[in-house]
């Protein structure tokens, strides 16, 4: 199960495709991420850079929603 979760946070890894004419050589491939894996990359990089405002959003609309 882990190695599932890991391989799919990562993503697949995809070999560089080279010509096997061509003088340029390129040795690192990409890791290509399934989309809903990329969603979860954007809200883990925005709770991480933006937490203190998402922590005080979220307490003031507690403090709204049960307020007597």
């Amino acid at each position: 199960m882990k190695q599932m979760l890991k391989r799919w946070w990562e993503g697949n890894y995809v070999p560089p495709r080279n010509d096997p004419e061509g003088s340029l050589i390129i040795l690192l491939g990409i890791y290509e991420k399934h989309w809903t894996s990329k969603v979860a990359h954007t809200l883990a990089d925005f709770w991480l850079k933006y937490w203190q405002w998402c922590m005080g959003f979220g307490l003031a609309v507690f403090g709204l929603i049960f307020k007597h």
